[in-house]
């Protein structure tokens, strides 16, 4: 399977379509089209012939909003779903096979890697319930359309934690993903399994690591893979003796997609070289 670059891993990549300038300069033909852009029209994608991807806050809206399947704000919530059906849409013209989403959170963060609202948490039981019935409209459109969709579960950080417990994150262990088991076992929904994620989620909340790659493993339908101190989710540059890597052999049917940050174009392609080397 192919190896991907999010456009998210070039330093300064608000503009989208300068960051594919670059890509298309250094050879790199496997794209996933992230989700940190300012607006753009998206009939410049037409100028591009890279096997595209698409990943959550994708085509960013002029009017900036944070992207949560499980707000209680109705405004955010059906934002959120009309998004996602517009990334769908862009999917089936951009001819890319896969959307991939965010888990939801029970407060609407103003800012991701910051820390989130502490006032007026709802009810856990609530903002799964919500995300529910958004996903279940979002299964419904991605079947009408032939795309495939994956959720990606969250990472939980130190900053995030209330009482040393995960009270604003849905979905970031195993246990709450069972959840969507039903929709996991019918093909209707696959998870997009980061593993950078996963080693800052199972120090926080103390879990194995290991162990939930193996429980997903047969719903993954992509990785993201970076690398991080194991406590914080730093999207740095992959070594080849870094656990996130050590667990890319056991994925090699499915596209795994480099969600580093801030690299140049060449040290991109020496991440995608690594990893190559390591399925090889």
């Amino acid at each position: 399977m192919a190896i991907y670059a999010s456009t998210s891993c070039l330093k300064n990549p608000k503009n989208v379509i300068n960051v594919l300038k670059e890509y298309e300069k250094a050879s790199i033909k496997n794209v996933e089209l992230g989700s940190i852009h300012e607006h753009f029209d998206v009939q410049d994608l037409k100028k591009f012939s890279f096997n595209f991807l698409i990943h959550n806050y994708f085509p960013p809206p002029k009017n900036a909003f944070n992207f949560n399947l499980a707000s209680q704000n109705p405004t955010i919530r059906s934002s959120s779903i009309k998004l996602a059906k517009k990334a769908m849409d862009l999917c089936r013209k951009i001819g890319a096979p896969l959307y991939t989403f965010h888990a939801g959170f029970t407060v609407d963060p103003p800012r991701l890697g910051k820390p989130f609202p502490r006032d007026n948490i709802p009810k856990r039981e609530d903002s799964l319930r919500i995300y529910n019935e958004s996903l279940s409209e979002l299964i419904d459109y991605s079947q009408s359309s032939g795309i495939k969709i994956a959720m990606e579960p969250n990472v939980v950080q130190k900053f995030n934690l209330i009482n040393n417990e995960n009270k604003l994150c849905l979905f970031a262990n195993f246990d709450e993903m069972k959840f969507l088991k039903n929709y996991f076992e019918k093909a209707k929904l696959g998870i997009l399994l980061d593993l950078g994620h996963t080693a800052v989620t199972a120090h926080w909340l103390n879990f194995d690591k290991d162990e939930f790659v193996e429980q997903c493993r047969k719903w993954v339908y992509a990785i993201h893979v970076s690398q991080n101190n194991g406590k914080a989710d730093q999207h740095r540059s992959l070594t080849k003796n870094s656990w996130q890597v050590s667990k890319l052999k056991s994925f090699k049917k499915v596209p795994i997609i480099l969600e580093t940050m801030n690299l140049h174009s060449n040290e991109i392609r020496k991440n995608i070289s690594l990893v190559n080397k390591i399925l090889d």
